[in-house]
């Protein structure tokens, strides 16, 4: 018998705590009424999450995608396109505390992988289409 793989929903709310229990599963993020703060679990090593938009425009509000400490800052990297200008460039944490993503008014396509290789670290992966690059910060 196949294995079924039920995506995640996230709600339209102020707040969201993703499960270590849903490593693995898309977590699509709606056309929010507000901007959201996304709290990652604990990290162990092999988990990971993927941050899906699927609005059908650019959302007027931020995502806000914490580790919460930031002993488990981020590594790794994204792809900003500006959309304002048709400008792909690379972005990244500072690799030492960063542990805090804000994806201002993410537009559609943007998708964001965050994945713990090795227990500490949170790596990140993926594509932010937005007027505004995403920006990074401590605790």
């Amino acid at each position: 018998m196949p294995v079924t793989h039920v995506p995640v929903t996230i709600p339209d709310a102020t707040t969201y705590t993703v499960l270590a229990d849903n490593s693995g599963l898309t977590h699509y993020v709606p056309n929010l009424t507000s901007d959201i703060t996304i709290t990652l679990p604990t990290p162990k090593a092999g988990l990971w999450f993927e941050f899906s938009y699927y609005g059908v425009a650019a959302d007027a509000v931020n995502w806000i995608i914490t580790t919460g400490s930031n002993t488990n800052y981020y590594d790794g990297g994204l792809q900003f396109i500006d959309n304002d200008t048709d400008v792909v460039a690379p972005i990244a944490p500072d690799g030492n505390s960063n542990s805090k993503l804000t994806v201002v008014t993410p537009d559609v396509g943007t998708r964001i992988k965050v994945e713990s290789r090795n227990g500490t670290l949170w790596t990140l992966s993926g594509h932010v289409g937005s007027a505004t690059i995403p920006s990074f910060a401590d605790q």
